[in-house]
C-alpha cells in the first residue's frame, strides 16, 4: 500500500490492536506471578515474571514491525511494567523471605528493613517508568537508557532468585523447609547471601532510579558483536520460555549491567551525555480552570 493511502478500518484496528495483545499478556503474566506468590508457589512466580519480561520485548518488536505504535501502547506498557517489575518482584520476595518464623526476616527490625526494601524497590520502578516516558523520545536516549531498565533489572534480580531455589531441598520450593536449606549446587549454603537480598533490593533500586549509561541491543558496529549479543537474546527466550537454566539468564543479565557500567565510566563519549532534564527550566503558564470564568464574573458582578 502506497504511504499516504487511507487503511482499511479493520486493518488499522489490528494494526494497533496486535501489539497491545502482547501488552496484555504480559500484564496478565504479572498477575498470576501475584497468585502464585500468594499461594507460596515460588518458583511458578518467578518464571512468570521471566516471562513478563520476555513479552514486554516482543510487544515492541511486533509494534515496529506492523507500524502499530500508539500512546495507548506507550501507556499499557507503562503499566505492565510498573506491575511486572515492580510489585510482582516485591510481593514475592516479601512473601518468601517473610515466610519462616524463625527466619532473619520474620520480626523485628529485618521486618522492617524488608518491607523497607520493597517499598524502595517499587518506587524506583516508578520513577524510573515516569522519567522513560518523559524523555525517551530524546534524541540523547537514542542509542542508551539512563538508569538500568526496569525490565533488565526485574528480570536479571529475579533470574538470579530461581538459580538459588534450583539447587536448594526442594521443599523450599514448596515453601517449606528452613531458611538455612536454601543453598548452591546443594552444598553451598546460600544463608548468608540472602541474608543481604534486602540490600541488593536497595541496591537495584538505586540502580534503576540513577542515571547511569546502559546501551541500547541494536546493532554495533562490530558485526561479530552483533551476532553475538542477539545469539545471547534467542537463547534467553528458549532457556526462559522453557523454564530452564535461570543461572544462565541471570549471569547474562549481571554481565551486561556490569559491562555497561564500566564502559559508562571509562568511554568518554558516554560521559560526555547527559540525562535529559525530568523538570521544565522555566516555570509553565498556569492552566486554564474553568471556574477560573465563574469567578470574572463575580469580580465584575461585584464592581
Amino acid at each position: 500500500m502506497k504511504q499516504g493511502a487511507v487503511y482499511p478500518c479493520s486493518y488499522q484496528a489490528l494494526r494497533y490492536l496486535a501489539p497491545n495483545l502482547v501488552t496484555l499478556a504480559s500484564l496478565l503474566f504479572g498477575i498470576l506471578s501475584l497468585g502464585a506468590s500468594l499461594q507460596g508457589r515460588f518458583i511458578d512466580a518467578g518464571w512468570f515474571t521471566v516471562f513478563a519480561v520476555l513479552t514486554d520485548k516482543l510487544d515492541g518488536w511486533v509494534a515496529r514491525l506492523v507500524r502499530g505504535e500508539s500512546a495507548l501502547g506507550v501507556q499499557l506498557d507503562s503499566f505492565a511494567d510498573f506491575l511486572n517489575f515492580g510489585i510482582a518482584p516485591a510481593t514475592l520476595w516479601y512473601a518468601f523471605f517473610a515466610h519462616w518464623d524463625a527466619g532473619p526476616f520474620a520480626a523485628g527490625i529485618g521486618r522492617d528493613v524488608l518491607i523497607g526494601a520493597c517499598v524502595v524497590w517499587v518506587l524506583a520502578v516508578t520513577f524510573r517508568l515516569a522519567r522513560y516516558n518523559i524523555v525517551g523520545n530524546d534524541p540523547s536516549c537514542d542509542r542508551i537508557f539512563f538508569g538500568v531498565p526496569t525490565t533488565l533489572q526485574g528480570g536479571m534480580s529475579i533470574a538470579l532468585f530461581l538459580a538459588c531455589l534450583k539447587y536448594s531441598n526442594p521443599a523450599i520450593a514448596a515453601g517449606a523447609g528452613h531458611f538455612e536449606d536454601v543453598t548452591l549446587f546443594g552444598d553451598v549454603s546460600l544463608e548468608p547471601v540472602l541474608r543481604v537480598w534486602p540490600y541488593f533490593m536497595l541496591g537495584g533500586a538505586l540502580l534503576m532510579a540513577s542515571a547511569v549509561r546502559i546501551p541500547k541491543l541494536k546493532r554495533s558496529r562490530s558485526r561479530a558483536l552483533t551476532i553475538f549479543i542477539f545469539m545471547n537474546v534467542i537463547a534467553g527466550y528458549a532457556f526462559g520460555f522453557a523454564r530452564v537454566l535461570p543461572e544462565y539468564l541471570a549471569i547474562v543479565s549481571a554481565l551486561w549491567i556490569v559491562s555497561s557500567l564500566v564502559w559508562g565510566q571509562v568511554s568518554p563519549h558516554a560521559r560526555a551525555l547527559r540525562p535529559p532534564r525530568i523538570f521544565p527550566s522555566v516555570a509553565p503558564e498556569p492552566a486554564y480552570r474553568p471556574e477560573d470564568d465563574l469567578e470574572t464574573e463575580r469580580d465584575l458582578d461585584a464592581a
